[in-house]
């Protein structure tokens, strides 16, 4: 009985170690392929989140006017490579038991269909029912993750602003209902927990819009967004994933972004803090910060993994955002360098956050990753 007992303690102490271990996440973009699923070793991170999840009925994108043809409002529209990425999640889990993987629904092209089905209660339900069909029917998944950029203002992603007042309150409604449907399925499949969590834009400017307090409650994990703080939407060149914001009145660092989640009520255990494995350049630039074009293409995004083979260009250290850029011939080039992302890795320990998480992983040539390890 004695030796039982100790057995059962020691299994309980590995179980809060377990959870306790800090997470080292990253989002796989499905258009770039398997290849980073397959190539991933053992213990590299604990968490994966697929993106995305697409959703049929109002709203839809018109690139998935085909797949959703004859489709159920508001399920999740059908493609050949979640099929795919699931079957390489199981093979993952058979090499690294432990790590979760979630499904990532919406992001800034695939949004609005929340708009329309989280203002009533017969749109949550529909798709809580479809949402749980679906990780029901792909058991290579632990949960889902809910990316609805951004309650109150899509910001006319796909040419429809959408947007109301009421967003908020739909939003919590939704991951309630959402909760309570993940662990129905989670009773149904003998005691699994399925897990819920979101990616927010963490300004103050839209957490006016959604009462991040509230929603924490039902969430395991919040991804902070904590990088695109500039880029051709911006007026000036600057690093788009800062530590520290560059003055004080301005909240667009991973600092500032803490502060603005804690101020709302969201426990620091719930936060994950955003990684970027590329960066955002610009052309042109002028001493006042301004710039002609974003650069070197219309979104002025570089992978991490090139980010070495910029020509005429070198690496500046930025003091007082505690960030790196690569600068030269009238150009800027702000990212996440390693040392960077240990820093990052720091802050997050210190102010008891769960972790670190990145956008996204096949961007990155291992040093990034490498530094995301606590």
């Amino acid at each position: 009985m004695k030796k039982l007992l100790i057995a059962a303690l020691a299994l309980a102490a590995s179980f809060a170690q377990a959870q306790t271990k800090p997470i080292v996440g990253s989002y796989i973009l499905a258009e770039r392929g398997v290849d980073v699923v397959e190539q991933l070793q053992p213990g590299r991170v604990t968490h994966l989140l697929y993106a995305f999840l697409l959703i049929c009925g109002e709203g839809e994108r018109k690139q998935e006017a085909e797949a959703c043809k004859g489709k159920p409002n508001f399920s999740i529209a059908p493609h050949a490579d979640q099929d795919t990425f699931s079957a390489a999640f199981q093979r993952l889990k058979q090499r690294d038991p432990k790590v979760q993987v979630l499904a990532s629904v919406g992001g800034w092209g695939g949004s609005d269909p929340f708009f329309h089905l989280a203002a009533t209660a017969e749109g949550r339900s529909t798709f809580v029912k479809h949402s749980v069909d679906w990780l029901r029917a792909h058991p290579g998944f632990d949960g889902l993750d809910i990316d609805w950029e951004h309650p109150g203002n899509n910001g006319a992603s796909n040419g429809v602003q959408l947007g109301s007042k009421n967003d908020g309150e739909y939003f919590v409604q939704l991951l309630q209902d959402l909760r309570a449907g993940l662990d129905a399925l989670g009773r149904e499949s003998g005691g699994r927990h399925y897990a819920l969590t979101v990616a927010i834009n963490t300004s103050k400017e839209q957490l006016v819009r959604m009462p991040m307090g509230r929603a924490a409650k039902s969430l395991d994990l919040v991804f902070m967004m904590t990088y695109d703080f500039a880029g051709p939407w911006t007026k000036k060149a600057a690093n788009h994933t800062p530590l520290r914001s560059a003055k004080p009145s301005l909240d667009t660092s991973l600092e500032a972004s803490f502060a603005n989640l804690k101020a709302e009520g969201v426990p620091p255990a719930k936060m994950v803090a955003g990684v970027a494995m590329y960066g955002r350049g610009f052309d042109g630039v002028k001493p006042d910060g301004s710039y002609a074009k974003p650069w070197p293409n219309e979104d002025g995004s570089v992978a991490f993994k090139d980010i070495d083979s910029l020509t005429g260009m070198k690496a500046h250290f930025d003091k007082r955002t505690q960030s790196w850029a690569m600068v030269g011939n009238g150009r800027f080039v702000g990212y996440d360098d390693p040392r960077a992302v240990r820093a990052k890795v720091a802050f997050a320990k210190k102010q008891g956050m769960a972790g670190v998480f990145a956008w996204e992983l096949s961007q990155d040539n291992g040093e990034i990753l490498g530094a995301m390890q606590p």
